[in-house]
């Protein structure tokens, strides 16, 4: 373990979040591969990059409900080898330490739990789990080329359910192989077959069925403690995916289709589209179906991850965007027929309706609507707000709340600031809060623990190099 941090630290003085995660699949190659004339030259013209990141957060709770706060200081680093014939390989470590919080291994009196927000900054499978945090992110060949862009290993992989999601210490990480095919300059075509996964918040490898039910197993229809942790059988998910951009065209049109197959367990599409309406108007709609798929994942009813169920979600969007200012309204619905179910292990939906703490997976028969207004001052300085309105099932209705999500109106406010100074080149500050409150609403205060009347706040400084 030792050795394994020691590697870990060497390589990790850091590496991007936010956008830089998203950086990682558009950034230009090394110069010309060649100029690389010995095995040497691969790795002294290679190229390094990383972020190191300080993450202040606490949350304070409804009424005896216990208030939290951590404090977690970590980095990674990320370095490819020059490129040969279109080759080369990648790797990526990273580490956390917990500077100070509250009590990670305390649990709260009233509920029972362990401090959610909190404790994903570090381990949340050892809530006492301060200092060894690091994990090998990546490690990779690659290969790119006009036609195909192809990676097998340890990855960042970007979709609309299967994402890093980067907004942590430690992102969801990802092992397997995936395939891009350009088309015709105005289409992508992604295939991957993943079977290892990290989740985002954890220090482990896992292999498919064993990463889901990592986090928090929720109830089954009856309303018991869901069995499928550890009894899951699936060798993992095939994604495909097509997007396609028609913005040279009048109405510009922007649509990407999606399908994880999950053997054994579930297949769920997903499709999006937006039209340019007028200039500066644009209108978006989604859809999202799933079915199991094999015995769900056991043959046993009670373990089985996902049910035999039908289940679909539906959402749109309408937005006015200028150079500066980018205001939308969004919808989500989410059909009756069961809850929206997909491993939260993966990573996180990105409807148009999303909102940081604002998951929607797990639930059925509801929905949630959401404002948002986001302004750009200047390339280094933007700032966001959001209000939002989700109607949820009942606590008791297990069939379609299987995490105890309850109705609520939650508002946003994130700030994003680059300081101008040259000498401060590559620094970043992120001031994040979110409210949320359940006005004329009966609920039990366990039922409120991190799911409302809450207030959370986070400020993140970092290095981006």
């Amino acid at each position: 373990m030792r050795n394994r941090f020691t590697l870990a630290a060497m390589l990790a003085a850091s590496m991007g979040w936010g956008t830089a995660s998203a950086q990682k699949h558009h950034e230009a190659y090394p110069p010309d591969t060649l100029q690389v004339n010995s095995v040497q030259e691969l790795f002294t013209k290679g190229t390094v990059h990383g972020h190191v990141r300080n993450y202040f957060m606490a949350t304070w709770n409804h009424r005896e409900l216990s208030d939290n706060y951590a404090y977690a200081i970590g980095a990674e680093i990320a370095y490819k080898t020059a490129q040969f014939h279109g080759f080369r390989v990648g790797f990526a470590g990273l580490f956390t330490y917990s500077l100070f919080s509250s009590d990670m291994a305390q649990q709260d009196p009233v509920t029972g739990k362990h401090p959610k927000l909190e404790l994903e900054l570090f381990d949340v499978e050892d809530p006492e789990n301060k200092a060894d945090l690091d994990r090998l992110d990546e490690l990779y060949l690659e290969y790119k080329a006009d036609w195909l862009h192809a990676k097998a290993g340890r990855f960042s992989f970007t979709s609309p359910l299967m994402n890093p999601q980067d907004t942590r210490m430690k992102p969801y990480s990802f092992q397997g192989i995936s395939f891009q095919f350009p088309v015709r300059e105005k289409a992508l075509l992604t295939l991957a077959w993943l079977d290892h996964f990290s989740p985002r918040s954890t220090v482990e490898w896992f292999k498919a069925d064993a990463s889901i039910g990592t986090f928090s197993a929720g109830v089954d229809e009856q309303g018991n403690s869901s069995g499928y942790a550890h009894h899951t059988s699936t060798k993992g998910v095939a994604v495909t995916g097509l997007q396609v951009d028609l913005d040279a065209a009048q109405p510009g049109i922007h649509a990407e289709v999606w399908n994880y197959w999950i053997e054994n367990v579930a297949n769920t599409s997903y499709g999006r589209a937006t039209i340019e309406l007028a200039p500066r108007v644009k209108a978006g709609i989604e859809g999202l179906y799933q079915v199991q798929a094999g015995n769900g994942g056991n043959p046993e009813e009670a373990l089985a991850y996902f049910p035999d169920q039908h289940q679909w979600l539906v959402g749109s969007q309408l937005a006015y965007e200028t150079g500066t200012w980018n205001v939308s309204l969004n919808y989500l619905h989410i059909g009756g027929e069961g809850h929206f179910l997909f491993p939260r292990e993966w990573g996180r939906e990105q409807f148009f309706a999303a909102i940081s703490r604002g998951r929607m997976e797990g639930t059925g028969k509801s929905d949630l609507l959401v404002a948002k207004v986001k302004k750009h001052w200047s390339d280094r300085l933007s700032v966001e707000a959001a209000a939002s309105k989700a109607w949820m099932p009942g606590l008791d209705n297990y069939t379609h709340n299987k995490y105890g999500a309850v109705p609520y109106i939650g508002w946003l406010a994130d700030l994003n600031y680059s300081p101008a100074k040259p000498v401060l080149k590559g620094l970043n500050f992120r001031l994040l809060y979110v409210g949320r409150t359940s006005p004329g609403t009966d609920l039990p205060l366990k039922a409120m623990y991190y799911t409302t009347n809450f207030h959370n706040l986070s400020f993140i400084t970092q290095l981006n190099f």
